[in-house]
């Protein structure tokens, strides 16, 4: 997540933030009571339309935000709502609905952008304190929408990474790779160092050559943080005992891989 500061004046934040997801799974969080409460870790209750109330509890820190949407454009992405506290610390200096957060969301390529404008604010101070709370929740907007796009992404990649590693026939190999992994993919693990789709596939080549009748399969333990994924696989051959370990991935957030480090369990 990238973070650049706009030219806010005396009561008021304004943020541009980089977020490495697509702009339909970001503003599908935005409006969402689901996922914004998914996104802040609370209990948020509201309509995707125009003055639907807005209501977001957090029983653990005994504060209730309050106000009410105000405008929700899907053309543009655009959704600005009135904000404050109902009940909890700054309530009677801060109200609820006595500001207003204005969200855009702009697409990119591998990422997505959002915009921030909170206005209405008492002071520069609060503005301030406003400003790290959406800081805050930016970095955790950046990692949970990573986290639907990437294992989206690896639900259609990693079975042709599979499929490439069990692949004998070095064009489909080539293919199956071709679908999951960039051109210069960086593959490492405790026999090889290497980097290139083309040179993957020599290697690959090579495993069935000197270890025939291996296969290997994922045996489902991923975790996913930020654009990387830790990946659990298993590796059977002919008469031996089973070798497991896991992958740890970088990846895109459609799922296309760009570096994978292979680590043997034992």
């Amino acid at each position: 997540m990238s973070v650049e500061q706009e030219g806010g004046g005396s009561g008021a934040v304004e943020l541009s933030v980089e977020i490495s997801a697509s702009a339909e799974t970001v503003w599908g969080i935005f409006t969402s009571a689901k996922g914004f409460s998914d996104w802040w870790e609370g209990q948020v209750t509201f309509e995707p339309r125009a003055g639907s109330r807005f209501r977001a509890e957090f029983p653990a820190y005994r504060i209730v935000l309050a106000g009410k949407i105000v405008t929700v454009d899907p053309a543009t992405r655009r959704l600005a709502l009135t904000w404050g506290v109902e009940s909890g610390p700054d309530a009677d200096v801060f109200p609820a609905g006595s500001s207003l957060v204005e969200l855009q969301v702009r697409p990119g390529d591998a990422a997505c952008r959002v915009e921030l404008r909170h206005t209405g604010l008492r002071s520069p101070e609060a503005a301030a304190q406003q400003e790290g709370g959406w800081r805050f929740q930016f970095s955790k907007l950046d990692l949970k929408a990573n986290r639907a796009d990437l294992a989206a992404g690896l639900a259609r990649t990693l079975p042709e990474w599979l499929a490439a590693w069990n692949e004998r026939d070095p064009d489909a190999r080539q293919a199956a790779l071709a679908r999951c992994c960039h051109e210069d993919i960086v593959f490492r693990d405790e026999w090889t160092a290497l980097s290139g789709r083309a040179t993957l596939g020599m290697h690959i080549g090579n495993c069935h050559h000197y270890m025939p009748g291996y296969t290997l399969e994922h045996t489902g333990d991923q975790r996913i943080c930020r654009g990387e994924a830790l990946v659990g696989w298993r590796a059977t051959g002919p008469g031996g005992q089973p070798v497991e370990g896991f992958n740890h991935i970088h990846a895109d957030p459609d799922g296309r891989i760009r570096r994978v480090t292979g680590f043997q369990a034992g």
